[in-house]
């Protein structure tokens, strides 16, 4: 076959395709060398061939140039508003954030901190539409808050998922599906333990991420497991108040504070809790105005740490004022300044209702300065009843335990000279003391 012969087969299979301007340029080619006399009369198909490449030609001339598509490219192109498209939805909208009247049941573990845990939780799901349940059976959602601080507590938890897993598995079909959530300190401490062995469970929440229960849940609607373990900073909940669990109750719990700095070698609450921040003053007071609005006869304050207190949100003393504290103690972690002390609070709790007894949880030795001893004595409000962790009244073991406190001059441990204080003080009062019975030590 003549070479001509076989560029015209190739260029009819192309159909004029894509690939026709350059299939003309091929043929051209192979026109030149193939020695065809260029006064042959042109074919059909050749004719077609020339006034495509015209047209190509024209077009090609008359068209935009490279200028053209550098300016277009430098000048912003508007869309015209499409009012009939609307935004994509986020993740999760604000009605599937509701509860749409769900039964929730809480169960509480531990501490009196998980109390107010408890009430801070209820609070922020029921102002999203959840209703509150007694009846376990007829519950949509269960959730437990949680004690980490002894292997018993934990233990304790496990046994009580075994029995919802049996629950669960009963709930019929056509019944809106159980969720089922850990909330607190074990959560925080074996979040991937809990989400591999327990596939039924539905929902994790740390001890700083309540408010973001009705999200979880929302998520957890899906089938997926949902959680949120994150500590903070920052986080107090100064702006939810605690809604009681016990209407009828004649007292209540007062969260002050969160977390810890010691860092104890015995202790996990800085690992579960997060490190120590304080609640506003201010906010603290609303709380307990509420409360003495109710009725309530009996405010306990809460902290892990409580007489550390220190309200810097807004500084009214100079912030040169060294922390004060108790003789014979240290500091584990570096000595913060300024802000409001616990002792400025207790004074401004005991003030706003004189017949309402007020008692904190729980202190440290070392943050016992002589001016909150002096207070307790000054004010008849003030439950005189001393809640003393001193762990030990072996200066060795103290050291072991992180607890910053030595002997003294006299020969008496700092919690003991703690003690003596409190007497001189207040003469009667009823003490609270801890002992850590068995602690290891390890001498090197």
């Amino acid at each position: 076959m003549h070479p001509l012969q076989h560029v015209l087969q190739v260029q009819r299979c192309l159909r004029w395709g894509p690939l026709a301007s350059g299939s003309w340029l091929l043929l051209r080619t192979c026109r030149a060398h193939s020695g065809v006399p260029s006064t042959a009369r042109p074919s059909p198909e050749r004719q077609q061939e020339d006034g495509v490449w015209k047209d190509f030609s024209s077009r090609l001339a008359s068209g935009p140039t490279f200028q053209h598509f550098l300016r277009s490219a430098s000048v912003p192109q508007e869309k015209p508003p499409s009012p009939d498209v609307e935004d994509p939805p986020p993740y999760l909208t604000v009605d599937e954030l509701l509860g749409k009247q769900r039964k929730v049941y809480l169960e509480t573990y531990g501490c009196q901190m998980n109390v107010n845990d408890t009430e801070i939780a209820w609070s922020i799901l029921q102002k999203n539409g959840y209703l509150r349940t007694s009846n376990l059976q007829e519950a949509d959602v269960i959730l437990l808050v949680t004690c980490s601080i002894r292997e018993k507590a934990e233990q304790t938890i496990w046994n009580r998922l075994h029995q919802l897993k049996a629950l669960k598995s009963k709930r019929l079909r056509s019944q809106v599906p159980l969720r089922i959530g850990i909330l607190g300190c074990m959560a925080e401490r074996l979040k991937e333990e809990i989400l591999n062995r327990e596939k039924m469970v539905d929902i994790l929440a740390g001890p700083d991420a309540y408010r973001d229960l009705p999200r979880l849940l929302a998520v957890a609607e899906s089938g997926q497991q949902a959680a949120n373990v994150l500590l903070s900073l920052d986080e107090t909940y100064a702006d939810v108040m605690p809604v009681q669990t016990s209407p009828s109750a004649t007292s209540a719990f007062v969260s002050i504070m969160r977390g810890c700095d010691n860092m104890c070698s015995y202790c996990i609450v800085p690992f579960t809790r997060g490190r120590e921040r304080s609640r506003p003053v201010a906010s603290i007071l609303e709380e307990v105005r509420r409360l003495s609005e109710q009725g309530l006869k009996e405010v306990t304050l809460l902290g892990q740490n409580v007489n550390s207190f220190r309200d810097t949100s807004e500084v009214q003393f100079n912030n040169a004022v060294s922390t004060n504290l108790s003789r014979g103690f240290s500091s584990n972690y570096k000595t913060k300044q300024g802000g409001l002390r616990f002792a400025h609070l207790l004074d401004q709790v005991s003030r706003i209702d004189p017949e309402m007894r007020i008692r904190f949880t729980s202190p440290h030795p070392k943050d016992f300065p002589d001016e909150v001893l002096q207070l307790i004595h000054d004010r008849d409000n003030i439950c005189k009843q001393i809640h003393l962790p001193a762990q030990s009244g072996s200066s060795r073991v103290l050291e072991a335990m992180r607890r910053g406190s030595d002997l003294l001059g006299e020969g008496h441990s700092a919690p003991f000279h703690v003690f003596l204080r409190t007497k001189q003080c207040l003469r009667t009062y009823c003490g609270v003391w801890h002992i850590v019975a068995a602690q290891p030590i390890f001498i090197t």
